[in-house]
């Protein structure tokens, strides 16, 4: 908004400079001849006075009728006595300017002839000139063209406008991929970046209810059918021991739709918490160790974590740590469950950004894999076979979403210990 507001003022001040000039040099033409009167009237005053004054009391009225012919201008004698006027009055009779008075329709100028005191010299003033046809011009052009300026400056803003309008009533009929292109003449950058940021987040919300819906309806079938055949047979079984073996498998299914409708909902809750996050200044160094820590109970006997670490302190200016530790964790327990024997948390720093690799020596992942398994209840062949805890593809795609939030990438390679390079890189700032 603050750009906003500097054009506009910006627009209408040079609207008003630029016109004023060039209507003050139009004008100006006309001007000088109304100064020139002006200036010329107490010199003609002068002169008339000077003339009376030498002239005898017989010749002073052809000498007022011949200067009224000459000048052009009503100038005439009036008797001195039928005026009566306060002391200060009379004195400016005296002055070179003498007195200006006011009639009904005129004004006019008195002053006192020295050798005839018993006349006034009455000179009429000219009427004022009327308003010149190019006055009205000259003005009308002056609001056209801060008319002109202010329509040239709010195109572009229109334009925006009409734009942004367009693009949320595509966005409003189902449009999900509509966006506000970015550009250098708008006005409202930050408005317009809201809107994409908005319509991202809802295209984002609406494929993950969307997955979430259609993931939660296929996983949960086979665990409810098995759920459901069990249930027939513990009620037609007539022995006690096999009616408790099939009420411990239905244990066992009810606690694995309940781990996976708790996966599922902590996934969907992922855009809410994104709402609410704090963040901080982040010490990554203390953030391995403390990764590193966490992750003991899930390495085997087999199974060795090396950390390798700068000598010198990172620092993240703009970092949520718990779910930054959440993602090295995630893959930290892949790892672990694919490596043979060495898994590798480094820390490395290039330019601005800071690396965050953890390798293994596992079998690693094919390369027609490494962008697929990042997505949402994406799970290998090798993993959905996993035994232990049950897996839902969910921890990857957690991890990218926690490199989103801190405006880092997430990617996967072939690493130099044999396996998969998951590979974290964040701005430091």
């Amino acid at each position: 908004m603050l750009r906003l507001w500097l054009s506009l003022m910006l627009s209408a001040i040079c609207a008003l400079f630029l016109l004023g000039t060039v209507l003050d040099q139009l004008a100006g033409q006309a001007e000088p001849a109304a100064t020139a009167d002006e200036r010329l009237f107490p010199l003609l005053l002068q002169q008339l006075t000077q003339s009376a004054n030498q002239s005898p009391s017989s010749e002073l009225a052809s000498l007022m009728a011949q200067s009224s012919r000459d000048w052009q201008l009503a100038i005439s004698l009036e008797a001195a006595a039928s005026l009566a006027l306060p002391p200060q009055l009379q004195a400016e009779l005296y002055q070179p300017d003498g007195l200006t008075l006011s009639a009904d329709d005129h004004q006019y100028v008195l002053t006192a002839l020295t050798a005839h005191p018993d006349w006034l010299l009455k000179v009429q003033l000219p009427a004022e000139a009327q308003p010149h046809p190019a006055d009205l011009w000259l003005t009308l052009s002056l609001y056209a063209g801060i008319c002109l300026i202010m329509l040239f400056w709010l195109m572009p803003l229109t334009r925006r406008l009409w734009l942004l309008s367009q693009t949320a009533q595509r966005f409003g009929q189902g449009d999900l991929n509509a966006r506000l292109p970015a550009s250098a003449w708008s006005y409202t950058p930050a408005l317009e970046q809201s809107f994409n940021q908005m319509a991202d987040q809802i295209t984002q919300l609406l494929a993950d209810n969307q997955l979430l819906a259609s993931s939660l309806s296929h996983d949960l079938r086979t665990p409810l059918a098995c759920f459901r055949f069990g249930l027939e047979a513990a009620q037609e079984s007539e022995q006690l021991q096999q009616k408790d073996l099939y009420l411990t498998r239905l244990e066992q299914d009810l606690d694995r739709m309940e781990t996976m409708v708790n996966a599922f909902l902590e996934y969907a809750s992922l855009s809410r918490q994104q709402q609410q996050l704090s963040y901080t200044e982040l010490d990554l160094h203390n953030c391995c160790r403390q990764v590193a820590q966490q992750c003991q109970p899930l390495l085997q006997q087999k199974l060795q974590l090396s950390l390798q670490l700068p000598p010198q302190p990172v620092l993240l200016t703009h970092a949520n740590g718990h779910w930054l530790q959440r993602a090295l964790l995630n893959i930290l327990h892949n790892a672990c469950r694919y490596a043979d024997s060495q898994i590798e948390l480094a820390l490395q720093l290039h330019h601005d950004e800071v690396w965050l690799m953890i390798s293994d020596d596992g079998p690693g992942i094919a390369p027609a894999d490494c962008e697929r398994i990042f997505q949402p209840f994406v799970r290998l062949g090798s993993e959905a076979t996993t035994p232990g805890q049950p897996q839902f593809g969910l921890g990857l795609a957690i991890v990218q979403r926690v490199a989103s939030w801190h405006q880092g990438r997430i990617s996967v390679s072939r690493s130099a210990l044999g396996g998969a390079c998951f590979c974290l890189q964040l701005p430091l700032r």
